[in-house]
């Protein structure tokens, strides 16, 4: 292994040659960032390479590199719940038994002690194109997603490899629940003055009561077959094809762990979907139970629609730990917030998730 670069600065055409040269020599690096302002709790370069030698029509001409945050404090959060060791542990260990498309990696490496991290990742945007997570998506526009999920759920159902991964935990294991006990109390009196217009008593008495009771939420989702779960499944991290054959590739690998299937679905609608109805929000759910089937696994309907409400109710975590940090400088992250927290609220009225156990 090479020295792991810490910023722009460190992604030298000597450093590229290291890394993954073998047998070429990169000559010229140009080095852009990327991904600047959506959450991301670390560094990404589009990096555009030339090479010589016998072995350089062999190498990338343009790569990804992800990097950890530059500052001890950017990576706080990702250092607790060692995001950047699950990252890489999916490009070491899992990413070549898994048939969901995701990027080619070229070279990752992670440093426990100090959480220092390079992951040079294929650029996917040829491949594919996002959906705005702002303006949100249609079931129909989302369903190649809720069937791909599902498949990537049936590989992993109950698999026997995750006894080997020992830092692939359950999403109800330390520090996970504690870590965001605590970000939710940060998060949640910011988000109450930022989006007043969105409190109403319900929504406010439900906020209130929500941090004491999120031990028993993340146990919920723990207590079935357990799965291979992205927990990061929005359209910021998904890329759509027109190959009908992997019509979505993922990115951002960073949150996987193991929980219930309905989860990640969850994780979709609350976050990225414009639905209606409850009968919408039923159908997401649907969608992904066929596809599971018609990969091989069967669940209880009554038990996947239970943990799929169950995981509603959690889903409302999201927009107010994100709205930990929002301040009126930054309108992106507050339109996003803000939508987050309408979309979730909306689906827990939908699916009546305000009280369950």
């Amino acid at each position: 292994m090479v020295a792991i670069p810490n910023g722009p600065d460190d992604l030298t055409a000597a450093w590229f040659s290291d890394a993954i040269g073998d047998g070429a020599t990169c000559t010229s690096v140009r080095v852009a960032p990327i991904g600047v302002g959506v959450g991301l709790v670390g560094q990404l370069h589009a990096c555009d390479l030339e090479w010589s030698g016998p072995a350089a029509g062999e190498r990338p001409h343009r790569v990804v590199a992800k990097l950890a945050a530059a500052g001890v404090e950017s990576r706080f959060v990702a250092m607790v719940l060692n995001m950047y060791g699950r990252e890489v542990g999916f490009y070491r260990e899992l990413s070549p038994h898994t048939s969901l498309d995701h990027p080619i990696c070229y070279y990752a490496d992670h440093e426990p002690e100090s959480h220092d991290t390079v992951l040079l990742l294929e650029d996917v945007s040829s491949r594919g194109a996002q959906l705005d997570q702002i303006a949100g998506a249609s079931l129909e526009a989302v369903e190649p997603a809720l069937r791909a999920i599902a498949q990537l759920h049936a590989q992993w159902w109950e698999h026997e490899r995750f006894a080997a991964s020992g830092w692939l935990l359950r999403l109800c294991d330390d520090p996970y629940p504690a870590a965001v006990q605590l970000a939710y109390g940060a998060g949640w009196p910011n988000v109450q003055e930022h989006f007043a217009e969105q409190m109403t008593p319900r929504v406010r008495a439900f906020g209130d009561a929500y941090s004491e009771q999120i031990p028993a939420m993340f146990a919920s989702l723990c207590d079935g077959p357990l799965t291979l779960s992205h927990a990061d499944w929005r359209l910021d991290n998904l890329f759509f094809t027109s190959d009908p054959a992997r019509p979505v590739i993922a990115v951002d690998w960073q949150l996987i762990d193991r929980s219930v299937g309905p989860r990640d679905v969850a994780y979709l609608v609350t976050q990225s979907l414009e639905l209606s109805s409850t009968a919408e929000f039923v159908k997401a759910l649907d969608i992904y139970l066929d596809e599971l089937a018609a990969s091989g696994v069967t669940v209880d309907r009554d038990w996947a629609l239970l943990k799929y409400r169950q995981a509603t109710r959690f889903g409302f975590v999201y927009p107010v730990v994100a709205g930990g940090s929002l301040t009126v400088e930054d309108p992106r992250h507050m339109t996003l917030c803000g939508t987050l927290l309408r979309r979730c609220v909306a689906a827990i009225d939908a699916l009546d998730a305000y009280d369950l156990a």
